[in-house]
């Protein structure tokens, strides 16, 4: 398995998580008890899975466009 491979399937796991998270969270299930567990107002917390959602999806197609890594 090549190192890009290993990058995508790890980048694909943390996308997969956070947008799990919000689809749950935006049809109304309560994740109030994660947004203490990292001390962030609920959202503020939103706002930075987003972001962590749209960095990994960055990350994997800048990964998966590029020449450099077989």
């Amino acid at each position: 398995m090549t190192s890009k491979r290993i990058v995508l399937r790890a980048l694909d796991g943390v996308f997969v998580t956070f947008t799990t998270m919000l689809v749950l969270w935006l049809g109304g299930l309560p994740f109030d008890w994660l947004s203490d567990l990292v001390e962030m107002p609920p959202g503020e917390f939103h706002w930075f899975a987003m972001f962590v959602v749209f960095a990994a999806l960055w990350l994997m197609h800048a990964i998966a466009t590029s020449d450099s890594a077989p």
